[in-house]
């Protein structure tokens, strides 16, 4: 008996063979990490035990929560906190103060503080300390005649300006540390799309500073209102002054690989700030990538084979040869 062309126990062989590899890939999935506990008896003796399981999966949102938490513990360190017990005393009592206030006692300021504490470890609950170390040293006020310049992968900007938590966090980086230059690398915004009406200068303006922007993105391909890659830089305040928008501009290919500013300084000095993306690899060749995108473009384009990873670095290379100074992010 044959259906659609194909026996029936042929497509009983198929099925159970997709079964049987959807068994297989949940089994490595779940043996694919391993934890070792080390447990030490009261007589010193030490043992390890091996668990099998999965890696925990930790999101973004959750970690920089946890972080501003912590920040905003560490900025109230020392400070005086209001008694809100005392003020709730002195507003409950009358003129002749016979009002009884043997129930505001500091043992409710004991609970407040008990609960505030846990709320917070239920923040941070599921971020290992590894994640929410400090790394480097944190820059303090910036003095003056300083240019500061800040880097960021965001894996993506949405173009809405309202309840844009990210952009909202970006945008209160750059005021916290006073950064004149802001360098962005894969910012997947499709500028030609007709959702994406805010362009990058409109999402990061909102202060009194000026802001100029560059930003590009691969041009070939309109797969959606979100373009894998892409880069972006932003200038602001008096740095502007000196910022060359003829020399400034994106790459030649229209893939989005590197944007760059260019700066004149006294005595004819120029000062070029690149912020470039060199796609990861991927060898799924139907898929959405920037890689495969690439790859699709000089396969049709230019009938070249080479792997985008190395025509990106012999572009940038090129971009570098004239000696004038760079900063590269």
């Amino acid at each position: 008996m044959r259906r659609n062309g194909l026996s029936q126990t042929g497509g009983n062989s198929t099925l159970k063979r997709r079964r049987d590899q959807q068994r297989a890939a949940r089994f490595c999935t779940r043996q694919e990490s391993s934890r070792v506990i080390k447990l030490v008896d009261e007589y010193g003796n030490q043992r390890h035990v091996r668990q099998h399981g999965r890696m925990s999966i930790t999101k973004h949102h959750t970690v920089l929560s946890a972080l501003e938490k912590r920040a905003l513990r560490y900025r109230r360190k020392g400070k005086k906190q209001v008694n809100w017990d005392k003020v709730l005393c002195q507003n409950a009592l009358d003129e002749t103060g016979t009002v009884l206030t043997e129930g505001l006692s500091e043992a409710r300021s004991f609970d407040s503080t008990i609960a505030t504490e846990s709320m917070e470890r239920l923040e941070i609950e599921g971020v290992t300390e590894e994640i929410l170390s400090v790394h480097g040293l944190a820059p303090g006020k910036k003095p003056e005649g300083i240019t500061r310049l800040i880097y960021k992968n965001p894996n993506g900007f949405n173009t809405r300006i309202c309840s844009n938590e990210k952009l909202d966090k970006a945008k209160e980086i750059i005021d916290e540390l006073e950064a004149d230059i802001a360098a962005y690398s894969e910012t997947r915004i499709n500028g030609r799309h007709k959702d994406n009406k805010n362009r990058f200068t409109q999402m990061f303006k909102g202060g009194e500073a000026e802001v100029r922007s560059v930003s590009a993105h691969n041009v070939h391909e309109n797969v959606g209102r979100a373009q894998e890659g892409g880069t972006g830089l932003l200038c602001y305040g008096p740095l502007i002054e000196q910022y060359d928008y003829e020399q400034s501009g994106k790459d030649d290919t229209g893939l989005g690989w590197w944007v760059v500013m260019v700066f004149q300084g006294a005595d004819g000095l120029i000062t070029r700030v690149v912020c470039s993306y060199n796609p990861c690899y991927n060898n799924k060749k139907q898929s959405r990538t920037s890689y495969q995108q690439q790859r699709r473009y000089f396969i049709t384009k230019e009938k070249d084979m080479t792997c985008p990873r190395r025509r990106f670095r012999d572009d940038l290379v090129k971009q570098l040869e004239n000696g004038e100074p760079r900063v590269i992010g």
